[in-house]
């Protein structure tokens, strides 16, 4: 069987679709799967890493653009078109999945004019612009969010969660993520990340919070820093003077479990890719949505968990800074409150989304 998984750009769309990719493969080994992604996408960085192969295609991001960069992008469809139809020809796929976003548009438009059965991610609660036009055209979408549903009443979606890596999975299952020790540490464990990008605001913010805590606590915490490609150098300079117990810097992991284990608790964009593994791993977290996101949708998505106790979410503004020290300062001297976030998760199932796609791809193959 070939298979097709179509999208990425960041990590947020692509690990999702890594997960299904390392299901597919577990399930049925003679399946071959390839992936359709760009250039400049973090698909491109990390697909030797997974031993995936890859087809480039040229496309650009529709929404929140300017006119010209719209008529640009309208324009490098026709190319994309032509590209994916050549690729077609020569995998002749039995499935495309897309990841959704503008990367799997294309992809499965081709797919659906050519009767090749289909399906599309989506991993925010309020689904976006492509999945909106792909749902319209009959292609099933498998939605993160029960509440995907009420945006999309003609369409068929279904409810699998979203999938994360097979590593998280198995943590999450086995229990060795779990952390009831809360309360009796002295010590504090922070991992701190943007996504697979980085995000300087919250990099900026957070190493500010750490020139403002008393000596007290700055003693007593250990950060783990993903800082993206753009801000490792002057992270680099400033955890070299910082005055805290001990800190690991780097600008991209693809072994982010390692950092979820020895972290007590994480401060990160609400991505819903990060929230499936906080959730399935009982992660206490301190959420910070990016206020640019189409149709704000990582702080609905940040809502969908705040508002039952999961998580602290605050806002990405001037005063972001001050607001960490705040939350810093309360969870450092009542654990009580991370203990809280942790049970409070337990009400989330843990889900092996990655392995239901998975089944519909290889056994039932809905359209």
């Amino acid at each position: 069987m070939n298979i097709i998984i179509a999208g990425g750009g960041t990590g947020g769309h692509l690990f999702p679709g890594i997960a299904v990719y390392e299901k597919l493969k577990s399930l049925d080994g003679g399946a071959k799967v390839y992936f359709i992604g760009t250039e400049r996408g973090i698909e491109n960085r990390i697909k030797d890493d997974w031993g995936f192969e890859l087809f480039i295609i040229n496309v650009k991001g529709f929404s929140g653009k300017s006119f010209m960069d719209k008529l640009n992008s309208l324009v490098g469809l026709f190319g994309a078109a032509k590209r994916v139809n050549s690729i077609y020809r020569n995998i002749k796929p039995d499935y495309v999945l897309g990841l959704g976003g503008y990367i799997s548009f294309v992809p499965l438009i081709a797919a659906r004019l050519k009767n090749i059965k289909c399906g599309v991610m989506e991993q925010n609660a309020e689904p976006g612009l492509s999945n909106k036009i792909l749902a319209f055209l009959g292609i099933t979408v498998f939605a993160s969010f029960e509440a995907t549903k009420k945006y999309l009443r003609f369409s068929r979606v279904i409810a699998t969660g979203n999938p994360v890596r097979e590593k998280i999975y198995k943590l999450a299952v086995s229990g060795a993520a779990k952390k009831n020790e809360f309360t009796n540490k002295k010590k504090l464990s922070i991992f701190v990340f943007g996504g697979s990008q980085g995000a300087s605001s919250v990099n900026k913010a957070f190493m500010d919070m750490l020139s403002m805590l008393d000596e007290e606590i700055s003693g007593s915490i250990t950060v783990y820093h993903q800082t993206g490609e753009r801000d490792i150098e002057k992270a680099e300079n400033f955890y070299k003077s910082a005055k805290i117990s001990g800190y690991e810097v780097f600008p991209f992991t693809d072994a982010i479990e390692n950092y979820y284990l020895a972290s007590d608790i994480v401060i990160c964009r609400a991505g819903a890719g990060t929230l499936s593994e906080l959730v399935l791993l009982r992660k206490p977290a301190i959420l910070v949505p990016y206020p640019f996101a189409a149709k704000n949708h990582q702080e609905k998505n940040a809502e969908a968990f705040s508002d039952k106790g999961c998580f602290y979410v605050l806002k990405d503004d001037e005063e972001l800074s001050k607001d960490l020290l705040q939350t810093i300062r309360k969870i450092f001297y009542n654990r009580d409150l991370l203990k809280d976030m942790y049970e409070n998760l337990k009400i989330f199932p843990v889900k092996d989304s990655a392995s239901e796609i998975a089944g519909i791809i290889l056994n039932k193959g809905e359209k």
